[in-house]
């Protein structure tokens, strides 16, 4: 199978090797698969169960879904995800002007259909000024060096879930994209250029689209319209906690 060459990105961003996009298609063809011990139409079922524990699809769902600013229920949105906020990084995302309106501003930069299978070089740098923005909200002020890339990448997905995977290590070292010789520590620019590799991939949306039917005809489970979420709960549901 012949790799694309990965999506225009701005000139100083790093790149994914080729080696590192087919193991992230051979992980994520995985766990999309149902030929397994664990198929990924009864994970899915169970995740989004509403009757059951998983976040469903609470996460982007929980309304007001305010998508020009950042509102309490975002933060609310987080907790079903395990990644809740304190009180000083509620205040700091709800109550401070100046942090505020560099979400809002940021926000304005990306429009709400915009799809990252699509995402060209303007779309990246609209992506990493709201990465920025949103991490400098949730970094706590009393911590030497903050760096609460989980949280923040999080609460972008909620914002623009059509654009931002939930990068957590779960799925960050299972892709191979954290905590390996080449990727110590990752960094978002790298993973949105492999989940956009992912996405944009025919047999990929395809398998989504028909696991998305499979568990609404089996199970009578409503799953995420948008196919980067139920990718990624794909990937977290398969791949190992340790």
């Amino acid at each position: 199978m012949t790799t694309p060459p990965p999506p225009e990105v701005p000139e100083d961003w790093p790149r994914p090797e080729p080696s590192e996009l087919e193991d992230a298609r051979r992980v994520a063809t995985e766990a999309l698969s149902d030929d397994t011990a664990r198929p990924a139409t009864e994970r899915l079922a169970g995740h989004y169960d509403p009757a059951r524990r998983g976040a469903g699809t609470t996460f982007l769902e929980l309304p007001p879904v305010a998508p020009s600013t950042i509102t309490a229920a975002d933060l609310h949105a987080l907790t079903v995800l395990n990644a809740p906020v304190g009180a000083l990084i509620t205040r700091r995302l709800l109550s401070d002007s100046a942090i505020r309106a560099g979400i809002d501003e940021a926000l304005a930069g990306l429009p709400t259909d915009a799809d990252l299978a699509a995402a060209d070089r303007s779309t990246f740098e609209a992506m990493e000024a709201l990465a920025q923005a949103i991490h400098a909200g949730c970094c706590d002020p009393w911590v030497a060096a903050p760096n609460p890339w989980v949280t923040s990448a999080k609460l972008c997905t909620r914002k623009r879930p059509r654009l931002f995977p939930v990068r957590d290590r779960v799925v960050c070292k299972g892709l191979g994209l954290y905590g390996t010789p080449l990727r110590r520590y990752g960094t978002r620019r790298v993973d949105w250029q492999v989940f956009a590799f992912l996405i944009g991939e025919p047999d990929i949306l395809h398998r989504l689209d028909e696991l998305t039917e499979q568990v609404q005809t089996t199970h009578r489970v409503r799953c995420d319209a948008v196919p980067l979420r139920v990718l990624d709960v794909a990937l977290w549901t398969w791949l190992p906690r340790a």
